[in-house]
Order: structure tokens, then C-alpha cells, then sequence
């Protein structure tokens, strides 16, 4: 499950309690909350190897409330400003043979996601008890940053 704010990214695997926040990054090709909602897809599947702790994963599934968002992973098609993110999701998918499937939840139902987007971690941490907290960096090349 994934969310962005105004604040932040966050990114939550319930069946393992673990939650991951970014802060926005600072100087992003686009402003919008689609281009962090869809960061924060890309975020998922890049932390789904490390999440996974070992054990090979070949499907993944990511919940988002942006229904553009959700829209662009499942056809792979956007506007240029999205590219770079399409393209580093990709990159991940076939160098981990993993089959990603991004669906929509309506918002009511995102409620640790969004509440870690937002740095509100006493109110995910209260809605999720078990919780386990790390602090991620969205992956450079999804913000069209050169491959070094």
C-alpha cells in the first residue's frame, strides 16, 4: 500500500508490519501528487527485493488511491514527466522477473500509508502496533536523474 502527501511518501507491507517514509524529494520534474502517488509505486517495487529478505518473490501487488496512478502502471503509457518512472519500474520488474499488479483502494481503506506520507508515525504506529519504521530515498532514476 502506497501514499503521498504534500509532506511525504509512504509506503506500508501490512503482512510484515513494516512502513517506509520519505520525505518529497526537493527539486522533482513535476509538482503534482499523481507524479509522488506514482514515486511512490516505484519506491514499492524497488523495496519489494529488500522486503522480501532473502526469499525470491515473482507477483506483487500495490495498492494505491490515485487512480491515474494505477492507470500508467497497468498500461505503461504517460506523459513524459512520467517516463522516468515507468522506466525504472520496468527495469526492476524484469531484472527481478516479478509480475506487478497495481489496483486502487479507496483512501479509507490507506490509512497507515497515508498516515506515514504524512510523518504522522504515532497515528500509524496506533493503527499498526507491530509496526517497523525505516526511512527509504526514492530511487534517482525515477526522478530522471543519470544512472551512475
Amino acid at each position: 500500500m502506497v501514499d503521498a502527501s504534500g509532506r511525504g511518501l509512504g509506503l506500508y507491507f501490512p503482512w510484515l508490519h513494516i512502513g517506509f517514509y520519505a520525505a518529497l524529494p526537493s527539486d522533482p520534474p513535476s509538482g503534482t501528487i499523481f507524479f509522488m502517488e506514482a514515486l511512490a509505486v516505484c519506491s514499492a517495487l524497488h523495496l519489494s527485493a529488500w522486503v522480501a529478505a532473502g526469499r525470491r518473490i515473482t507477483r506483487l501487488a500495490v495498492l494505491s488511491d490515485n487512480s491515474n496512478t494505477v492507470a500508467i502502471f497497468n498500461t505503461l503509457r504517460a506523459e513524459p514527466a512520467y517516463n522516468p518512472i515507468l522506466v525504472s519500474a520496468v527495469d526492476v520488474r524484469l531484472r527481478l522477473q516479478l509480475d506487478l499488479r497495481v489496483d486502487h483502494v479507496p483512501g479509507r481503506f490507506n490509512v497507515v500509508a497515508d498516515a506515514l506520507s504524512r510523518g504522522r508515525f504515532d497515528l500509524a504506529r496506533e493503527l499498526d502496533p507491530s509496526l517497523t519504521l525505516f526511512q527509504f530515498i526514492p530511487p534517482r532514476d525515477a526522478l530522471g536523474a543519470s544512472k551512475k
